[in-house]
Protein backbone atom coordinates (compact mmCIF):
# COMPACT_ATOMS: atom_id res chain seq x y z
CA UNK A 1 0.00 0.00 0.00
CA UNK A 2 1.35 3.43 -0.98
CA UNK A 3 1.60 6.03 2.14
CA UNK A 4 -0.43 8.08 0.24
CA UNK A 5 -3.47 5.78 0.65
CA UNK A 6 -2.31 4.70 4.17
CA UNK A 7 -2.43 8.04 5.57
CA UNK A 8 -5.95 8.85 3.85
CA UNK A 9 -7.51 5.13 5.66
CA UNK A 10 -5.73 6.35 9.04
CA UNK A 11 -7.44 9.66 9.00
CA UNK A 12 -10.84 7.74 8.03
CA UNK A 13 -10.50 5.28 11.00
CA UNK A 14 -8.88 8.13 13.29
CA UNK A 15 -12.14 10.70 12.34
CA UNK A 16 -14.85 8.89 10.63
CA UNK A 17 -17.21 9.93 7.76
CA UNK A 18 -16.65 13.75 8.98
CA UNK A 19 -13.16 13.62 7.14
CA UNK A 20 -13.71 13.61 3.40
CA UNK A 21 -10.42 12.18 1.65
CA UNK A 22 -9.72 11.70 -1.51
CA UNK A 23 -5.74 11.38 -3.48
CA UNK A 24 -5.40 14.68 -5.89
CA UNK A 25 -2.14 14.00 -7.80
CA UNK A 26 0.79 11.72 -7.02
CA UNK A 27 1.87 12.60 -3.69
CA UNK A 28 -0.48 14.94 -3.10
CA UNK A 29 -4.28 14.43 -1.26
CA UNK A 30 -6.86 16.51 0.22
CA UNK A 31 -9.24 15.98 3.69
CA UNK A 32 -12.08 18.19 4.15
CA UNK A 33 -13.38 18.89 7.90
CA UNK A 34 -15.55 20.66 9.60
CA UNK A 35 -14.04 23.55 11.91
CA UNK A 36 -14.57 21.33 14.87
CA UNK A 37 -12.08 18.84 13.59
CA UNK A 38 -9.33 20.87 12.18
CA UNK A 39 -7.19 20.80 15.21
CA UNK A 40 -7.77 17.69 16.53
CA UNK A 41 -7.01 16.66 12.56
CA UNK A 42 -3.47 18.88 11.96
CA UNK A 43 -1.83 17.61 15.46
CA UNK A 44 -2.75 13.96 14.28
CA UNK A 45 -1.22 14.34 11.07
CA UNK A 46 1.55 16.32 13.37
CA UNK A 47 2.42 12.80 14.72
CA UNK A 48 2.02 11.16 11.46
CA UNK A 49 4.63 12.59 10.11
CA UNK A 50 3.55 15.67 8.51
CA UNK A 51 5.59 18.70 10.73
CA UNK A 52 5.93 21.15 8.14
CA UNK A 53 3.23 23.64 7.58
CA UNK A 54 4.02 25.07 4.05
CA UNK A 55 1.49 27.78 3.99
CA UNK A 56 -2.07 28.45 4.80
CA UNK A 57 -4.10 30.10 2.18
CA UNK A 58 -7.30 31.02 1.61
CA UNK A 59 -10.44 30.83 -1.12
CA UNK A 60 -13.10 33.27 -1.25
CA UNK A 61 -16.33 31.38 -1.82
CA UNK A 62 -18.14 34.81 -1.92
CA UNK A 63 -21.53 33.27 -3.23
CA UNK A 64 -21.54 30.72 -0.62
CA UNK A 65 -21.12 32.97 2.20
CA UNK A 66 -17.66 31.18 3.30
CA UNK A 67 -13.95 31.23 3.44
CA UNK A 68 -12.10 27.78 2.55
CA UNK A 69 -8.90 27.32 4.16
CA UNK A 70 -6.33 25.32 3.15
CA UNK A 71 -3.41 24.47 5.26
CA UNK A 72 -0.74 22.94 3.35
CA UNK A 73 1.29 20.38 4.74
CA UNK A 74 4.46 18.11 3.88
CA UNK A 75 5.75 15.02 5.59
CA UNK A 76 9.45 14.55 4.92
CA UNK A 77 9.79 11.21 5.60
CA UNK A 78 6.57 10.30 3.57
CA UNK A 79 7.27 12.74 0.62
CA UNK A 80 3.62 13.40 0.89
CA UNK A 81 1.39 16.92 0.40
CA UNK A 82 -1.80 17.13 2.32
CA UNK A 83 -4.20 19.55 1.87
CA UNK A 84 -6.28 20.40 4.96
CA UNK A 85 -9.43 22.43 4.08
CA UNK A 86 -12.21 23.47 6.41
CA UNK A 87 -14.86 26.40 5.59
CA UNK A 88 -15.98 29.03 7.69
CA UNK A 89 -18.54 32.23 7.63
CA UNK A 90 -17.43 34.80 5.92
CA UNK A 91 -18.79 37.34 7.79
CA UNK A 92 -17.72 36.64 10.65
CA UNK A 93 -14.84 34.65 10.04
CA UNK A 94 -13.26 33.45 12.86
CA UNK A 95 -10.88 30.37 13.53
CA UNK A 96 -8.58 29.30 16.70
CA UNK A 97 -4.65 29.86 16.16
CA UNK A 98 -3.19 26.48 15.11
CA UNK A 99 0.18 28.41 16.96
CA UNK A 100 -0.01 25.68 19.70
CA UNK A 101 0.50 22.60 16.65
CA UNK A 102 2.53 24.52 13.98
CA UNK A 103 4.38 27.67 15.31
CA UNK A 104 5.50 28.86 11.95
CA UNK A 105 1.58 29.74 11.81
CA UNK A 106 1.38 32.60 13.18
CA UNK A 107 3.03 34.24 10.16
CA UNK A 108 0.11 32.88 7.81
CA UNK A 109 -2.74 33.96 9.96
CA UNK A 110 -1.45 37.14 10.36
CA UNK A 111 -1.29 37.60 6.55
CA UNK A 112 -4.80 36.03 6.41
CA UNK A 113 -6.25 38.10 9.33
CA UNK A 114 -4.46 41.36 7.03
CA UNK A 115 -5.73 40.29 3.96
CA UNK A 116 -9.52 38.48 4.20
CA UNK A 117 -10.46 39.76 7.57
CA UNK A 118 -9.87 36.50 9.08
CA UNK A 119 -9.66 36.44 13.44
CA UNK A 120 -7.59 34.04 15.08
CA UNK A 121 -8.10 34.14 18.70
CA UNK A 122 -4.79 33.06 20.34
CA UNK A 123 -2.45 34.29 18.04
CA UNK A 124 -0.62 37.01 20.41
CA UNK A 125 0.29 39.00 16.37
CA UNK A 126 -2.39 39.53 14.16
CA UNK A 127 -0.30 43.05 13.57
CA UNK A 128 -0.03 44.58 10.05
CA UNK A 129 2.57 42.39 7.87
CA UNK A 130 2.37 44.44 4.62
CA UNK A 131 -0.31 46.97 5.03
CA UNK A 132 0.87 49.40 7.46
CA UNK A 133 -1.36 52.07 7.23
CA UNK A 134 -3.78 50.73 5.81
CA UNK A 135 -7.26 51.69 6.30
CA UNK A 136 -9.83 50.04 3.66
CA UNK A 137 -11.61 46.93 3.96
CA UNK A 138 -9.30 43.51 3.64
CA UNK A 139 -7.96 43.55 -0.49
CA UNK A 140 -7.98 40.20 -1.36
CA UNK A 141 -12.08 39.45 -0.54
CA UNK A 142 -13.37 39.42 -3.89
CA UNK A 143 -15.92 42.13 -3.18
CA UNK A 144 -13.17 44.50 -2.68
CA UNK A 145 -13.05 47.54 -5.12
CA UNK A 146 -9.60 48.16 -5.81
CA UNK A 147 -11.10 51.67 -8.19
CA UNK A 148 -13.44 52.50 -5.33
CA UNK A 149 -10.55 52.31 -2.90
CA UNK A 150 -8.05 54.25 -5.15
CA UNK A 151 -10.80 56.82 -6.19
CA UNK A 152 -11.90 57.03 -2.16
CA UNK A 153 -7.76 57.13 -0.80
CA UNK A 154 -6.33 59.29 -3.73
CA UNK A 155 -8.58 61.11 -5.60
CA UNK A 156 -8.47 59.20 -8.60
CA UNK A 157 -10.30 60.28 -11.62
CA UNK A 158 -11.24 58.15 -14.58
CA UNK A 159 -8.51 59.76 -17.17
CA UNK A 160 -10.73 57.72 -20.39
CA UNK A 161 -13.92 59.85 -19.38
CA UNK A 162 -11.51 63.38 -19.35
CA UNK A 163 -10.00 62.18 -22.76
CA UNK A 164 -13.41 61.47 -24.74
CA UNK A 165 -14.30 65.00 -23.41
CA UNK A 166 -10.85 66.50 -25.54
CA UNK A 167 -12.62 67.36 -29.53
CA UNK A 168 -8.45 67.52 -30.24
CA UNK A 169 -6.62 64.71 -31.02
CA UNK A 170 -4.38 64.27 -27.83
CA UNK A 171 -1.27 62.47 -29.59
CA UNK A 172 -0.23 63.22 -33.17
CA UNK A 173 -1.84 61.12 -35.90
CA UNK A 174 -5.07 59.27 -33.38
CA UNK A 175 -7.68 61.45 -35.69
CA UNK A 176 -5.98 59.20 -38.46
CA UNK A 177 -4.03 61.45 -40.20
CA UNK A 178 -0.08 60.46 -40.55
Amino acid sequence: MNGEMEILEKVKKAFGEKAETAPKWERQSEIKVPLELLHPLLGYLRAQGFGHLAMISCVDWIEEGEFELVYHLWSYEKRLHLLVKTRIDRENPTVETIIPIFRIAETYERELHEMFGIDFPGNPNLTPLFLEDWDGSPPMRRDFDTRKYVEEKYGMIDLTKELWKREEPVLEGENGED
